[in-house]
């Protein structure tokens, strides 16, 4: 297995239609960087309404033109210890005699994002792609359309295999409802249970305190009225 070079990207570009729409710039070393696109979904905490837990799409400020980079579009946020759906602009076609390699570029990972979704696309595959991502960091991860947030590698096979997966059109064109529905329960993050567990903690210690005050006043009080049941039995 021999990994592809960036000179054979660069013809696969323009010759298998390996990457739709493509920039001959995006080409990095080896690799093929791909941009972030149209839609994406965050799985929703604690405090999400029901109506807020559904796929959100990314506004675009500008079409994209062929040999000219993007300016970036929507911006959206990942809050910490949250899982999330991206999907690729672009629309990748791995030949049957090769397979692809896929992670998150250094710049967007290294905060905490995790591609938890696997690292290879298949021999034959023809379709956007959809990574899913974790934030294991303690801040936001800020992602905008066009930005440049994947890579792509291919290797060839020893041989053109009929073990391929076969499509008659691009699939995953979007983020399925099937997908969205096995990632709508509330995440409860670290950060949100260290929150709670200090809040907790405030109200055990406010009531702490408000016992020790009663247990100072009361007594005081009970005194005052014994001392003056006793004055009144006097009379």
């Amino acid at each position: 297995m021999a990994f592809w070079s960036g000179e054979k990207l660069i013809e696969a570009l323009e010759t298998l239609q390996l990457v739709e729409p493509y920039d001959p710039d995006n080409v990095d070393c080896s690799a093929y960087t791909l941009t972030m696109g149209p839609e994406y979904f965050i799985s929703p905490d604690h405090s999400a309404h029901v109506s807020e837990i559904k796929k959100r799409r990314l506004r675009s400020f500008e079409p994209f033109v062929l040999g000219q980079r993007a300016n970036p579009g929507e911006e959206f946020v990942i809050p910490p210890g949250q899982f999330a759906y991206l999907l690729t602009e672009e629309v990748v076609k791995i030949p049957a005699s090769a397979m692809g390699f896929i992670s998150l570029k250094f710049g967007v990972k290294g905060p905490g994002l995790i591609n938890v979704s696997g690292f290879h696309v298949d021999p034959g595959y023809w379709g956007r792609l959809v990574f899913s991502v974790y934030n294991a960091g303690p801040s936001e991860a800020r992602l905008q359309r066009y930005q440049q947030v994947f890579l792509l590698w291919v290797a060839d096979l020893d041989r053109v295999s009929d073990r391929k997966k076969s499509y008659s059109g691009a699939q995953n064109l979007a983020i399925s409802d099937a997908m969205v529905s096995k990632a709508d329960r509330p995440v409860h993050s670290m950060q949100q249970l260290s929150e709670a567990i200090e809040k907790l903690t405030q109200q055990v210690e406010l009531m702490k305190a408000t016992g020790y005050v009663v247990g100072i006043i009361l007594p005081a009080i009970v005194s005052v009225a014994g001392v003056i049941v006793a004055l009144w039995a006097l009379k």
